[in-house]
């Protein structure tokens, strides 16, 4: 009988934390993360600077290029995330192409649209 009592109190305290973390992680995002998005980071972190609306148009580090050719291996998720309405108001896209052609990567047509 201890026993049911102790197994019954345990399920409840499980419950009673399942409800808690649910009420603490609050409504579903309306954004959904791409499946790509630690190639879309570290795009950001080692391309920004050749592909940002801001500056001159400049070759890329050797650093960008071979993050863009690993991330290229995902080029569907990082083309959906250039068509984004955050990727075009952050990046030139006519930076972006010519990044991507100094590094060796084909973008493919329709790619940011």
């Amino acid at each position: 009988m201890a026993q049911m009592r102790s197994a019954g109190l345990l399920a409840a305290t499980l419950l009673l934390l399942l409800a808690a973390a649910a009420a603490v992680s609050g409504p579903p995002s309306p954004y959904k993360l791409p499946a790509c998005q630690n190639d879309i980071d570290a795009l950001w972190h080692n391309c920004k600077q050749y592909v940002q609306k801001q500056g001159p148009k400049q070759k890329p580090s050797s650093a960008c290029c071979r993050t863009v050719q690993d991330a290229d291996a995902h080029e569907s998720c990082v083309c959906d995330y250039l068509g984004s309405r955050d990727a075009k108001e952050k990046l030139s896209m006519e930076k972006v192409f010519y990044v991507t052609k100094q590094c060796g990567v084909t973008v493919p047509a329709g790619c940011g649209e």
